[in-house]
């Protein structure tokens, strides 16, 4: 019974806050308290770096996709460069553009 007892005062004690007076927790709660506010700024700023850097490497991927892509297309676009390539190209398309028979003439206002 006296165990009980005990149990039921240090759990009243706690809940109103004079085990923390009687342990004379009071001179450091200051301390305490400034050690709490800097462990949570440094919880709060790792979980601020991880995202910047699960952000950067996201970034990452998609500029070695959009590399990819670019060397695609700059690829595709220097084989456009040949008369002929254009010109087989507008025959498949139906178009009637051809090359020129004689050069441009110079046109008199």
């Amino acid at each position: 019974m006296n165990i009980r007892k005990t149990a039921a005062n240090i759990l009243k004690a706690t809940m109103q806050g004079k085990l923390l007076l009687s342990l004379k927790v009071d001179k450091v709660f200051l301390h305490i308290i400034y050690f709490f506010i800097i462990v949570w700024l440094c919880i709060y700023t790792n979980l601020k770096i991880e995202q910047t850097l699960a952000r950067v490497e996201e970034n990452s991927r998609t500029i070695e996709d959009l590399k990819i892509y670019h060397a695609q297309k700059t690829s595709e676009l220097a084989s456009f460069d040949r008369i002929s390539t254009v010109q087989e190209m507008l025959a498949k398309q139906g178009s009637k553009l051809t090359l020129p028979d004689k050069p441009a003439a110079h046109i008199e206002d």
